[in-house]
């Protein structure tokens, strides 16, 4: 008996220890600027399970000091992926840091231009005016943005040039920050416009008295329709050291890709985002954003050389600080390819 008894006991102890084993994951540290639906690809991944099933366990840290801040933790290794603009990867590679872009996320420039109504009417704009007429709206105004050189700085900053206007004599930018503080900002009319998204945008619009002037998914840049906006950006020492742990990172994020554009996992995966992470943000208007959005998610994943051309020459128009960055080195398809097969 005594023997039964042990041998049952050392039975379960290996199944126990097994089944640990099995469900042991690996640590990946995300950083985001805030909590924007610029970034559902990284939700949808962590409400759908997706992480779950590579073994890993994600942790999602937001830096509202910025981008700058975000992507030198990352290379710093204090986090493992900066989810950003692919333009700060390229800016720091000029400067000897390790930057690897190692999957497409955002391919459309999908940040909106939202303004002040009365504004927009005392400037005769109306919902059938023209592209052009709604960037020389532009003229003079207060316009919001997240922080300098930031995407939502750059796009600003093309939006007037297409204008024929120039955006330090012609606009004032003003620094804010997160959504959250775009929002306050409108609310109190410390500012006449402003380059923001979801759901920010519906927020505004619902609450604050603005306009879409210009709704950036919905392709109003057509000359950036392919543009690589967002990126999963890595630090090329950790890829090098976890090749199989960042090919299991990217297939989350291709099946979190996959499940957004199907008609049966879309809206699944719309409803787990919602309930898990933007629960404070009333559901209609969270509907309303995410099908929005939903054009400017890449629907695969790997990027090519010139998408980093185009972002190269984006940043040298609008940049003062001109730059040439070795292009091929600071992108790689290994890992979407290794987690497509």
């Amino acid at each position: 008996m005594k023997i039964g008894l042990k041998a049952l006991f050392l039975a379960v102890t290996a199944v126990l220890l097994l089944a640990g084993e099995s469900q042991a994951q690996d640590r990946v540290r995300f950083t985001l600027t805030g909590t924007s639906m610029l970034y559902t690809p990284v939700y949808v991944a962590d409400a759908m399970g997706y992480f779950e099933a590579e073994k890993i366990k994600p942790e999602i840290h937001h830096f509202k000091a910025g981008g700058a801040a975000a992507l030198a933790a990352v290379l710093g290794g204090n986090m493992e992926v900066y989810i950003g603009a692919a333009s700060s990867a390229l800016r720091s590679s000029t400067k000897g840091a390790d930057a690897l872009l190692i999957g497409a996320m955002v391919t459309r420039y999908s940040i909106d231009i939202i303004e002040r109504k009365k504004v927009a009417a005392a400037r005769g704009i109306t919902e059938a005016s023209g592209a052009i007429e709604r960037f020389k709206s532009l003229k003079g105004l207060k316009i919001g943005v997240s922080g300098a050189g930031s995407g939502t700085h750059q796009i600003a900053q093309y939006a007037l040039s297409l204008a024929g206007l120039n955006s330090e004599r012609d606009a004032t930018m003003v620094f804010l920050g997160d959504g959250g503080s775009t929002l306050a900002a409108f609310a109190a009319e410390r500012i006449d416009a402003a380059t923001t998204s979801s759901p920010t945008t519906e927020l505004a619009i619902r609450d604050h008295g603005a306009m879409l002037l210009v709704d950036g998914p919905g392709n109003g840049y057509p000359d950036l329709d392919g543009f690589l906006y967002v990126a999963l950006i890595a630090a090329k020492p950790w890829t090098d050291a976890n090749p199989e742990l960042a090919t299991r990172t990217v297939r989350a994020f291709v099946r979190a890709h996959q499940a957004m554009h199907d008609p049966v996992l879309g809206p699944q995966a719309r409803d787990k985002v919602h309930a898990k992470f933007f629960a404070d943000v009333d559901k209609a208007i969270f509907d309303m954003a995410w099908q929005r959005m939903l054009p400017g998610f890449a629907s695969d994943l790997a990027m090519n050389r010139r998408q980093l051309e185009r972002v190269e020459k984006f940043l040298n128009d609008f940049s003062s600080e001109k730059m040439s960055a070795n292009l091929d080195k600071v992108f790689t398809n290994r890992f979407v390819e290794a987690a497509t097969r």
